[in-house]
């Protein structure tokens, strides 16, 4: 059985130790939600369980990646479904080039609020244009697409954050 002298000295020793503690969580923890890109290939011509069944590649905000080699699903046929997550103002860009080079087309992302996101179809967008797409209950984003033949299928590289100065280059150079 302790004594009283006991319980007060340990608080002593102890509330030094939970100050310490308790001043060091900020230094350590998450500052805010952050932000992640997912990537999925999909092919329209796989039927069953295996035609959609190809393994997620994750990006976490400020992951940027001169390209995707390293992912298993990159060579396969299909197209790319995307979805992104994290607060207003996460801006991504997605390249069909490797090394975030332009000629093969680019999309950029940029979220107006905190709800989820998934990337429709490419194909019906008025190409070199800011549009924006979704609702409140789905969420609003809005996108810059510079098309080039077959990008939903080859989409190489991604960088996070503003690239360009004033909108982004409609002819595709830097």
């Amino acid at each position: 059985m302790r004594t009283k002298r006991e319980y007060k000295n340990l608080g002593t020793f102890l509330t030094p130790c939970l100050l310490a503690v308790l001043l060091s969580i900020p230094a350590w923890a998450e500052t805010g939600p952050k932000a992640e890109l997912l990537l999925q290939k999909r092919d329209p011509y796989l039927y069953g369980a295996c035609g959609w069944c190809t393994d997620l590649f994750s990006l976490k905000e400020n992951d940027n990646r001169k390209n995707f080699s390293q992912y298993n699903a990159n060579t396969q046929t299909g197209y790319y479904q995307i979805d992104l997550l994290g607060p207003a103002g996460t801006t991504v860009t997605l390249y069909g080039s490797q090394d975030y080079g332009l000629k093969h087309g680019y999309l950029i992302l940029l979220k107006k609020d905190s709800r989820p996101i998934a990337v429709g179809d490419l194909d019906n967008l008025p190409p070199r244009q800011w549009v924006d797409v979704g609702t409140p209950e789905t969420g609003v984003y809005s996108m810059w697409y510079h098309p080039a033949s077959y990008f939903k299928e080859r989409i190489a590289s991604v960088r996070w954050g503003q690239w360009w100065t004033e909108l982004p280059p409609p002819t595709g150079k830097e």
